[in-house]
């Protein structure tokens, strides 16, 4: 019995030799044929008869020829490239519309004759241009008086509630997604439990001024990974105007 184990077993170990050397001399075989097509890349053109010869397996089980093989290729890569052509067109003509309202708000800025002037118009211009269903400014300040006649707009630079915003203030970075509950308690108060993604802008000009809070009922609309480099813009040009007409005040 045993030498019967040992007989079988050696057969079975020899014909999975085979199969591995039947594989390997396969692969040779196909690594020679790809260097030769890729070195004569013409050898089609010289011997166009091999087109009515060679067939490639499509995934339908039917076989085609190459060239019908070819121009399936092609019209599928023309697809491709079409989709991408068109969402390169789709962002450039969102760039050109971010910039018209960039445009736009500036000039709203210069003329505005007083700090409501401005209030008014960023809320309006970032409620329309970025779909926004609540936008909140909220502007720091010591001045007691200031704060009790404005309670919406100004608030107690001291307020421990600004914890919540200390590294976003310190680093002044821009953040979009999902806010802390915090933090959206903070700067949306009763509406906070609606909104499902936000956008906070620090507003900086030398000295941190206060915090532009964009809220939105869609958890899609300000996502974590989208860019800022608008909302960092108008942050910018919005950090300027309050900040002569914080003087004026």
């Amino acid at each position: 019995m045993s030498k019967i184990k040992i007989t079988t077993k050696a057969i079975e170990q020899e014909l999975n030799n085979e199969e591995t050397t039947e594989c390997e001399q396969l692969l040779a075989v196909d690594l020679e044929l790809i260097s030769l097509l890729r070195d004569n890349s013409d050898i089609l053109l010289r011997h166009p008869e091999l087109l009515a010869v060679l067939e490639v397996p499509h995934q339908s089980g039917q076989a085609v020829s190459l060239i019908e093989r070819q121009v399936s290729v092609f019209r599928q890569q023309a697809q491709v490239q079409d989709k991408r052509l068109r969402e390169l067109m789709d962002v450039a003509r969102d760039n050109e519309r971010l910039a018209e309202s960039r445009h736009g708000l500036a000039l709203n800025l210069l003329s505005a004759h007083d700090l409501d002037d401005v209030v008014s118009t960023v809320v309006d211009v970032l409620s329309n241009e970025l779909s926004a269903d609540y936008v909140e400014i909220k502007l720091f300040s010591d001045d007691k008086d200031r704060i009790e006649q404005s309670p919406g707009l100004f608030v107690d630079s001291s307020d421990e509630a600004l914890t919540a915003f200390k590294t976003m203030l310190e680093q002044k970075n821009i953040v979009c997604g999902k806010a802390i509950t915090e933090q959206k308690t903070f700067l949306f108060k009763e509406n906070a439990d609606d909104i499902n993604s936000v956008a906070v802008i620090p507003l900086v000009a030398g000295a941190n001024l206060g915090l532009i809070g964009l809220g939105a009922n869609d958890v899609e609309r300000f996502k974590h990974s989208m860019g800022t480099d608008f909302l960092s813009q108008i942050g910018d040009l919005i950090s300027a105007s309050l900040a002569i007409h914080l003087g004026n005040v």
